[in-house]
């Protein structure tokens, strides 16, 4: 599986090449400022409990 944020990566020609070496293309939804902030409470959050270890 591939994946990719549905934006520069979304040509033909890189799916096609994909299904040649039997790989499916998947999409993300684009980047929202939702987005990063969900992961960068959760990469805040798994810094804290690294730091306690």
């Amino acid at each position: 599986v591939y994946c990719t944020d549905n934006s520069e990566l979304r040509i033909v020609k890189m799916s096609d090449w994909l299904k040649t070496k039997e790989t499916m293309h998947e999409f993300t939804a684009l980047y929202t400022s939702a987005h990063i902030g969900q992961v960068e409470h959760y990469h805040c959050t798994l810094m804290n409990k690294a730091k306690t270890m």
